[in-house]
């Protein structure tokens, strides 16, 4: 019983030392990004849930974290210029209180640096003194060092505080050293790849000016090979010409990956995917790919890559099989893809032969079934210039296609099919703006199965999948000359969770070449959720005229 007593009593005495929330105040204004709410919360190591997260409970606190919130608020504050600054810390019940008084600004008295740096100095005599700001000198001339040519740099900065004199002299002492270029590069490869595709992927050349970002694009790049878990670039930096060293040590290269999800274009569905990211070495890669859909169908597609056929020109050969049901028809497709590819002006280019065997099964009695055997020559460039692609907030994409089918090939029709796309993406945090413009033209009126369709999650999301446009018995007609453009602001809350609204507008004819068609209006309102596996998507679209509002969930960016 005493014992109880005892565990009761101490129970009690901890409750009494936990609080629910921390509130905040001081002499600095609402609008202070330094003293709001969001920058104390951060600097103390408070985390509240975000509000959809409604599962999670808040942060308890006790009489230690108080301890620590006064400590980390003194060094925030002297790191911001406020040697002087006070915090004063009182409970009352469940709250922690915390009244912060900044007090006078330390500044710089001084400033010694060269006189080849002045340009990166964001430190300067009479402002306030913030530790960022010199940090931020530090790595802004270290930087610019290590991208012309001298890695072997010294130097000495300090900023010595005078808390007697209240001030802050600030000098920097840079030996910038002898510049270095690129020496020959020595690979240690524990894989079974030939060393000239290794050297292919690095971004230097012997001779060149040393280049820090030539150093880390080479890193990007053997990276994306998907088969080293360990790399090493190192430089001998005591010869002018410096002798490089590459480490690399192969990891697994080969994976099986299963997905099941739901999206509203293609209902239910599931998949299995295998990849081999050296299938039988020298890079060359295998991918097989299985889909499933309750509502559409099922598709199976193999992709074989050789990196290096000749010089810098790579190999691809594409097979698949779709048993398909689409919104007009439905279609049976044997396809077959082989496409050269070479790298030219920071774009890839393909260039290949498309084979295609369609059996189409109208879903309408006004549009002929029909069995189509098609060979075409097709063309392809990407440029990519976006900073993430699996979640863009800076950056631009562009996309062009041709294809051209004919009879002179063996092909049942002939038609020119030519797209474009072009996408800008820019931030304004915490907002991000996204734009796209997307025109499409095929040279004759083409079977069902050929033309352009527009709607859907990823098209004019005010409409459902691929029913822009005229419609025969409530199946879309497609179109033969389009023009669809969107545009996008996202306003991001958290570094995962954002909020966005849009207009999207889309020209469909189906006269070839015709451009002044009636245009269909939307607009919208959607959020963004950042998984590992991309942005999941849940938006909602109202079209101007002729239709309802359309939902979309999917995963994957628009742009």
């Amino acid at each position: 019983m005493k014992n109880f007593i005892l565990i009761l009593i101490f129970t009690l005495f901890l409750m009494g030392d936990e609080f629910h929330s921390v509130k905040f105040s001081g002499d600095y204004g609402s609008s202070d990004e330094e003293f709001s709410d969001e920058t104390l919360e951060k600097i103390c190591h408070i985390e509240y849930p975000p509000t959809y997260k409604v599962w999670k409970n808040n942060p308890m606190f006790s009489k230690k974290d108080i301890k620590l919130f006064r400590t980390n608020l003194k060094s925030y504050m002297e790191s911001i210029g406020y040697y002087d600054g006070k915090v004063d810390i009182t409970t009352a019940e469940d709250t922690i209180y915390v009244h912060i008084k900044k007090n006078r600004t330390i500044k710089v008295n001084s400033l010694k640096v060269p006189d080849e740096f002045k340009s990166f100095m964001r430190v300067k005599v009479s402002d306030r003194f913030k530790t960022k700001d010199f940090t931020q000198t530090k790595k802004s001339i270290s930087r610019f060092l290590e991208e012309n040519g001298y890695p072997d740099y010294k130097m000495e900065s300090k900023a010595i505080v005078d808390v007697d004199l209240y001030k802050v002299d600030v000098s920097f002492e840079i030996q910038k050293g002898e510049k270095r270029y690129f020496g020959k590069t020595d690979i240690n490869n524990s894989a079974n790849i030939d060393n000239k595709l290794i050297a292919q992927a690095l971004e230097y050349k012997e001779g060149e000016l040393y280049d820090v970002k030539k150093v880390e694009k080479s890193y990007d790049n053997l990276y994306r090979f998907g088969v080293f878990e360990g790399i090493n670039i190192k430089a001998d930096t005591n010869i002018s010409k410096m002798p490089m060293k590459l480490s690399l040590v192969q990891g697994k290269t080969k994976s099986v990956i299963t997905q099941v999800g739901y999206d509203t274009q293609d209902g239910v569905s599931g998949g299995l995917e295998y990849n081999d990211n050296n299938f039988f070495g020298d890079l060359n890669q295998l991918q097989i790919k299985a889909k499933g859909s309750l509502d559409r169908g099922y598709s199976i597609k193999s992709r074989f890559f050789k990196p290096q056929i000749i010089d810098d020109i790579s190999l691809s050969d594409e097979v698949s099989y779709s048993d398909w049901d689409y919104e007009s028809y439905e279609e049976k497709l044997l396809s077959n893809r082989i496409y050269l590819g070479k790298k030219i002006l920071e774009g890839v280019h393909n260039l290949g032969i498309l084979t295609q065997k369609s059996d189409i099964v109208s879903k309408s009695l006004l549009v002929e079934d029909g069995s189509y055997l098609i060979n075409a020559l097709f063309y392809s460039a990407i440029f990519d210039y976006r900073d993430l692609p699996m979640d863009a907030k800076n950056g631009t994409y562009y996309n062009f296609y041709i294809e051209n089918a004919s009879k002179v090939l063996g092909s049942d029709i002939d038609y020119l099919k030519v797209e474009a796309e072009a996408r800008y993406i820019k931030e304004f945090a915490p907002f991000v703006f996204a734009s796209k413009l997307k025109v499409g033209a095929i040279n004759k009126d083409v079977s069902i199965f050929k033309r352009l369709f527009a709607g859907g999650a990823m098209s004019n999301r005010g409409y459902e999948y691929q029913m822009v446009g005229e419609t025969l018995e409530d199946y879309p007609l497609g179109g033969n000359s389009m023009i669809e453009g969107s545009v996008e602001l996202r306003r991001y809350f958290w570094d995962k969770f954002a909020v966005v609204g849009f207009f999207d507008s889309t020209m469909l004819s189906q006269e070839p070449n015709d451009f002044n068609s009636e245009f269909y209006n939307s607009f919208g309102t959607g959020i963004r959720y950042m998984s590992p596996i991309g942005a999941v998507r849940l938006d909602i679209g109202f079209p101007q005229k002729g239709g309802d509002y359309a939902i979309h969930f999917g995963i994957g960016e628009v742009f």
